[in-house]
């Protein structure tokens, strides 16, 4: 599956930030109804300057409000080299430009993700402000941040991909994009947001919906520093609810410790026992076989892959070692698809299309999705006939186009290969890996270009489908 995409925010209450573009101050007045003022300060990476040391934006603190509230992730993956949430409120800051233990930061590939302050309680605060460090374009920030009392008629926290609206009790503090225009994009980044009125809230949470700077590569995502709150009442402490303890994530391995697996169940208790006993036996056994089927030459596959399950919408998502699987369609489907959802997400880890280089053009979806459904429904359970004709012959006018994605693509794939080359598939991987791939591959693979094998595929396979 795809990964997220994050919602806009309404267009109609967004404020624009003034982005800034060197050394120095710059400062925006954002109207939302609560005339917050946002100011922006941009140091670039000199040794002779001291970290953090900007003129109006305070430095990073280890006594503010913040740092005894709960920070949770309501949306995406922290990246696998990342710091843990609490870097985000411990008041120390990174020692050096590129220190991915001293961030934190979402996973690779993805585009951001939402993370949830809570305080426990309501109370108005004086200030707001987030600082990031990197020498590259993950240094700059992209978010909007919202706030709620938490006891707003219709109030709820936002689902994934949910915009938060006033109509579920969360108010729009601030849009900050503090990219430069010109110049380099890398540096240290601070951002003060206040009131000009007087005190921001009073709130019980904050939500950052954080967006990645760029989309050029996979690593767009912000190096985060710290996030700080202040409240106005110096005697305020936070006393957020403890989030309840599920099962500590575990590791299993391959018989020959060449593949690791990291599973989370934290959030999915429940799912335990049939992980262990069905699911992880998969695992263990077809990763293997599936790098071998997809094998590049001089390019390893990787070795540890993280599992993380846990209440969503949809079905899974991977982006690029790690796998986020919604628990509940998993609880209803573990006797049915569950085990080869996880499959088709096990090849996406291996695909690592991101990976390529960045000249290269990006790869098609339709290969990107119908390669996955070719060795679940085609290698892994054929059995199941999730892709063949006798899963066509069950759908309604089904749209016979070999770019249609998923099931059709996969169905179109497994015809070129049992039709003109067996070995088709890993020598189109490695095409798309490298960044090698162009309409030309099938003439070089088949004899016949893209266009007559689809139109050969499709006939045929509407004369199937009119036989009794």
């Amino acid at each position: 599956m795809k990964t997220y995409r994050s919602s806009r925010a309404d267009h109609r209450t967004r404020a624009r930030v003034t982005r800034a573009l060197a050394w120095g101050l710059v400062a925006a007045t954002l109207l939302t109804g609560r005339a917050a003022q946002v100011i922006v300060e941009h140091q670039p990476e000199d040794p002779n300057l001291p970290p953090f040391a900007f003129r109006r934006v305070p430095a990073p603190s280890a006594t503010d409000t913040a740092t005894r509230a709960a920070f949770r992730l309501l949306q995406g993956e922290a990246d696998d080299n990342s710091g843990p949430l609490t870097v985000l409120h411990d008041g120390r800051i990174p020692t050096g430009p590129d220190e991915p233990q001293a961030n934190f930061f979402f996973a690779a590939g993805t585009e951001g993700g939402r993370i949830l302050v809570d305080f426990g309680r309501p109370t108005p605060l004086r200030y707001i402000s987030t600082y990031s460090r990197h020498p590259n374009t993950r240094g700059p920030q992209v978010y909007t941040l919202h706030g709620a009392r938490g006891d707003e008629p219709g109030f709820r926290q936002p689902a994934d991909g949910r915009n938060p609206s006033e109509h579920e009790g969360w108010t729009l503090i601030a849009t900050v994009d503090t990219r430069p225009r010109t110049g380099p994009p890398g540096g240290r980044f601070g951002v003060l947001i206040t009131n000009v009125e007087g005190a921001i809230g009073p709130f019980r949470y904050l939500l950052f919906d954080i967006r990645a700077t760029e989309q050029d590569d996979p690593f767009g995502n912000t190096f985060f520093s710290e996030v700080d709150a202040v409240s106005v009442d110096p005697g305020f402490v936070p006393t957020p609810p403890a989030e309840p303890a599920g099962p500590e994530p575990f590791t299993v391995r391959t018989p020959d410790g060449r593949f690791a697996f990291t599973l989370d169940l934290s959030r999915a208790p429940e799912l335990e026992p049939w992980i262990r006993q069905t699911l992880v036996p998969v695992i263990l056994e077809w990763y293997p076989k599936l790098t071998e089927m997809l094998a590049v030459e001089g390019v390893e596959p990787p070795d540890h892959v993280r599992l993380v399950f846990r209440p969503g919408r949809g079905v899974a998502a991977t982006s690029g070692t790690r796998i986020v699987a919604n628990s509940r369609w998993i609880e209803r489907e573990r006797d049915g698809e569950a085990v080869g959802a996880i499959v088709h997400e096990l090849v996406h880890v291996i695909q690592q299309y991101g990976r390529r280089p960045r000249s290269s053009a990006p790869p098609p979806d339709w290969l990107v999705e119908g390669i996955p459904d070719y060795l679940r429904w085609f290698v892994f359970e054929p059995q199941s006939h999730g892709a063949d004709l006798v899963w066509l012959r069950r759908q309604r006018s089904p749209r016979l186009q070999h770019d249609a994605g998923y099931r059709i693509s996969a169905n179109f794939l497994d015809w070129v290969v049992r039709r003109h080359d067996p070995d088709l598939v890993r020598h189109l991987n490695a095409a798309l890996r490298l960044g090698r791939y162009d309409p030309s591959f099938w003439k070089e693979r088949t004899g016949h270009t893209l266009e007559e094998l689809a139109e050969t595929w499709r006939r045929e396979t509407e004369q199937a489908l009119a036989q009794p």
